[in-house]
């Protein structure tokens, strides 16, 4: 089963805003779908998902607030695949991440070579209008109280992927 690591985010109207101010060709992330991922795991066995519940379980941070600040683009702004709104205080995010990456290296799992605490918003499919998002450069799109990380599943589909929790670790 396709799995990743995340941490829920709320759909604030000020990323509804940000979505529809996009002019271009791109696909707008779902409301339902919007997170952060912690770590991308790919197919994973079903039987692989308690071991992995409890590496993140000996990561997890204490409850913490995540601010939602700023966009940006991958892998940059001359050349845009993803449009994502970045988090301020992203400190207490890196050091989840590290934490679970180290530890999932020992079951085989790929190193991440860098990481960019982000949430992505649009993914794009040709070019879009940059100079439209300007005044979204530095906006707060909200904060988020994190109180729990979560092991999903993705099923894609012809409409997009379908996420369902397969763990729930709370903070």
């Amino acid at each position: 089963m396709r799995t990743f690591i995340a941490i829920e985010v709320p759909y604030f109207k000020s990323i509804e805003k940000l979505q529809g101010s996009i002019e271009g060709k791109f696909k707008a992330v779902e409301p339902e779908n919007i997170h952060l991922t912690l770590k991308f795991l790919g197919d994973i066995r079903e039987e692989d998902v308690e071991k992995i519940a409890s590496f993140v379980e000996s990561c997890k941070p204490e409850k913490f607030t995540m601010r939602l600040k700023g966009i940006g683009f991958f892998p940059n702004e001359n050349y845009i695949r993803i449009v994502w709104i970045g988090v301020e205080n992203g400190k207490i995010v890196s050091e989840v991440m590290k934490c679970i990456d180290s530890k999932l290296t020992t079951m085989g799992f790929k190193k991440e070579r860098c990481y960019v605490p982000h949430i992505t918003v649009a993914r794009v499919k040709g070019r879009i209008a940059v100079d439209k998002l300007q005044p979204f450069k530095n906006m707060v799109f909200g904060e988020v109280n994190v109180n729990k990380i979560k092991i999903k599943k993705s099923t894609l589909t012809q409409d997009g992927p379908i996420y369902e929790d397969v763990s729930v670790i709370y903070l």
